[in-house]
C-alpha cells in the first residue's frame, strides 16, 4: 500500500486553514461597518432642521411607548429583597414640526406619559412641553435656534426614543445629564420628589449650530446660552441666563468622537417648601465625551462609550460636590431584524447634595438638607459607588417599530441593590398635514 505523501498532506492542511481563516475574516469583514459609509447626522440636525421649502409645511408625528416593568430591592448586603411591578408608559409624545417658508423651521414635542420627563402627568393628568422652538436658516453654516431645546451634551441622552437602543437611560445620564442634582441615584427612575431637579437635558435659550458633511467625514457643532433652570422656566434671581455651552464632534466613517463642556448658575426655586422664595444656586461645571464605532441605529456591529463629569459647588455649608461616571456598549445584529447589546455602566458621587429644602439644625437657617442617616448635623452625604450590568434584547420590526426586552442589575456601596426587567413596545407615527 502506498503511503501518503507527507508534504502533500501538510499543505492541505495548511490550504484548508487558509480558507478558513480568510471566509472568516470575509465573514467578519461583511460585519464590519464601511470606512466609506455615510457619517452620522448631528441629533441638532435631526431635531432642529427641514429641507428647505418655499411653502409651509407641517407634520404631525411622535412615538407611543407602552411597556411593563418590574424591580426587584433591597438594602445593600441583604439576603431578600421586595419586587413590584406596574404597566406604565415609558414615553407618550405626541409633537409638530415644519417650515414657514425657506428660513424658518419650527418643532415641537410634549409629553402625556407619566414618566421622568411628566412625573404628575398620573396625578393632575396633564402634558408637559418638552421641546417648542424656532430655527433660523438666514445665516449661511449657521443654523440659530430659539426657544426650550434639547442640549447636545451627551449623545446617549441626545438620541431619539424610537432609535435608542436600550430602554431604560444609563445612570450617569439620568443622574448628570437628565436629573443634575439628584443625591439619590436613580438608575431605573428618577429620585424621589425634592430630591432632584429633572430638567430632561432640555434649556430655554439660544444656539447656533451646524454639520459639514463631506465623503465619509462629518464635523458638527453647537454653542449655546440658557437659562440654566431646565425645563422648569421659574425666574431666576439673578435676572439673566447664566448656563454657557460649546460642543463638538468629529465623524470619519464608522468613527465617531465627541465632546461636551457646559458651565455657569443652575438654579432651583419655586417648587422648594419654604414662604421666602429661597431659591439654590448651584455654580456649575460639567463635560461629556462620546467614543463610537458604527452606527447603532443600522450597523450589525458597533460600540459605544460615553463619560460625563460634574462638579457643583452648592450653596451654605454644602461645599462643592462632584458627580461623574460612564457606560461601555456593544451592540451585534445576528440577524437583519434581532439586536443583541451588553451595557456596562459605572456612577460615583462625592458630597453632593440634596435640594430638598429644610431647616439646618447647626443654626436653624433654611438650607438643603442631605438625606444621609448619621451624617453630621444631616447635611454631609458620602460617597456612591454604583454599577449596573444590562442585557438588552431588541426586535427591529416594519416601519420603525421595535421591540425591547432588557435586565439591569444595579449594585451600590450604600444605595439599595436592584433587581429590573422592563419590556417595551415603541411604535413611531407620522402624518403629513402640509406639503
Amino acid at each position: 500500500m502506498k503511503k501518503p505523501n507527507q508534504k502533500r498532506t501538510w499543505l492541505a492542511r495548511a490550504l484548508g486553514a487558509g480558507a478558513l481563516l480568510t471566509t472568516s475574516a470575509v465573514a467578519v469583514a461583511g460585519l464590519l461597518p464601511s470606512m466609506n459609509e455615510k457619517p452620522m447626522p448631528a441629533w441638532t440636525m435631526v431635531y432642529g432642521t427641514e429641507k428647505p421649502q418655499q411653502k409651509p409645511t407641517m407634520l404631525l408625528f411622535g412615538v407611543v411607548q407602552p411597556g411593563y416593568s418590574y424591580i426587584q430591592s433591597g438594602p445593600p448586603g441583604a439576603t431578600s429583597v421586595t419586587g413590584n411591578g406596574q404597566f406604565k408608559f415609558y414615553r407618550l409624545r405626541p409633537g409638530i414640526r415644519g417650515s414657514i417658508g425657506p428660513n424658518i423651521d419650527y418643532y415641537f414635542l410634549a409629553e402625556f406619559g407619566n414618566n421622568a420627563a411628566n412625573p404628575n402627568a398620573g396625578v393632575f393628568g396633564r402634558a408637559h412641553v418638552l421641546d417648542g422652538n424656532v430655527t433660523l436658516n438666514y445665516i449661511p453654516g449657521v443654523h440659530v435656534q430659539v426657544g426650550q431645546m434639547l442640549v447636545p451634551f451627551g449623545e446617549e441622552g441626545l438620541t431619539a426614543a424610537g432609535v435608542l437602543p436600550w430602554i431604560n437611560y444609563s445612570p450617569v445620564t439620568y443622574n448628570i445629564d437628565y436629573n443634575e442634582f439628584a443625591s439619590t441615584p436613580a438608575p431605573n427612575a428618577i429620585a424621589a420628589p425634592g430630591q432632584g431637579l429633572f430638567n430632561a437635558g432640555r434649556e430655554m435659550g439660544v444656539m447656533a449650530f451646524n454639520q459639514f458633511v463631506h465623503g465619509p467625514m462629518a464635523v458638527d457643532y453647537a454653542v449655546g446660552y440658557f437659562n440654566g433652570t431646565g425645563i422648569s422656566q421659574i425666574q431666576s434671581s439673578m435676572g439673566h441666563p447664566d448656563q454657557g455651552f460649546v460642543h463638538a464632534g468629529v465623524d470619519f466613517g464608522p468613527f465617531g468622537i465627541a465632546g461636551s463642556y457646559e458651565a455657569g448658575q443652575n438654579v432651583i426655586g419655586g417648587v422648594l417648601p419654604t414662604t421666602t422664595g429661597y431659591q439654590l444656586s448651584y455654580q456649575q461645571q460639567k463635560y461629556a465625551i462620546d467614543v463610537r464605532y458604527g452606527n447603532y441605529t443600522k450597523d450589525p456591529l458597533w460600540l459605544w462609550y460615553e463619560y460625563q463629569h460634574a462638579n457643583n459647588q452648592q450653596p451654605g455649608a454644602a461645599g462643592n460636590g462632584t458627580a461623574r461616571g460612564w457606560f461601555a456598549a456593544g451592540g451585534f445584529r445576528p440577524a437583519k431584524r434581532f439586536m443583541g447589546v451588553v451595557r456596562y455602566s459605572r456612577y460615583n458621587t462625592g458630597n453632593l447634595a440634596s435640594v430638598m429644602g429644610g431647616t439646618n439644625p447647626a443654626n436653624g437657617s433654611f438650607a438643603p438638607v442631605f438625606d444621609k442617616p448619621g451624617a453630621p448635623n444631616g447635611l454631609y452625604e458620602t460617597n456612591i459607588n454604583l454599577h449596573q450590568d444590562s442585557l438588552i434584547g431588541v426586535y427591529l420590526a416594519r416601519k420603525g417599530v421595535r421591540y425591547y426586552v432588557e435586565f439591569d442589575h444595579t449594585a451600590s456601596t450604600d444605595q439599595p441593590r436592584e433587581n429590573a426587567v422592563s419590556v417595551m413596545l415603541s411604535v413611531p407615527f407620522g402624518a403629513r398635514l402640509l406639503h
